[in-house]
């Protein structure tokens, strides 16, 4: 009788070692992955978000958006951008008429968008006025990526 308890406490510890392991392994592995997470910088990418946003709200103070001259737009581009970005501007004006919006141009400022790079987004919806009365309705995407 004592060799049988002896082999059943000898298969009951290598369970218990086995299960001991399986742990250590799980426990290692979620801490190195968690580590590797927590290196990155989780404000860069909003950094970069509301640097689209600051730049079209820039553009539009200034009165570029609704000028539609690609080279003066595509200056106030470059030297509102922060540096190490590029951008591509898409505005598209729209008139009212018969109770829908229609299609009146659409115009593109800037760097084509690359492949293979992480790329955000901002847009800024405006009106454009003549003698005191709405004209048209814009909207402007920007999408922009690290150099």
């Amino acid at each position: 009788m004592s060799e049988k308890r002896k082999a059943m406490q000898g298969f009951v510890f290598s369970i218990d070692a086995t299960l001991s392991a399986f742990l250590l392994v799980l426990i290692l592995a979620t801490t190195v992955l968690l580590s590797a997470q927590a290196t990155g910088d989780p404000y860069g990418d909003l950094q970069i978000a509301r640097s689209g946003k600051d730049v079209l709200l820039a553009l539009d103070r200034q009165g570029m958006l609704g000028v539609g001259n690609a080279t003066a737009i595509g200056s106030a581009l470059n030297a509102t951008l922060p540096q190490g970005l590029s951008a591509h501007l898409s505005v598209s004006t729209y008139y009212y008429a018969n109770g829908t919006f229609n299609l009146l141009g659409m115009a593109e400022y800037g760097d084509a968008t690359p492949e293979g790079k992480s790329i955000w987004g901002a847009s800024r919806n405006f009106v454009g006025l003549r003698n005191g009365q709405v004209a048209n309705y814009s909207t402007a995407r920007m999408w922009i990526w690290q150099e």
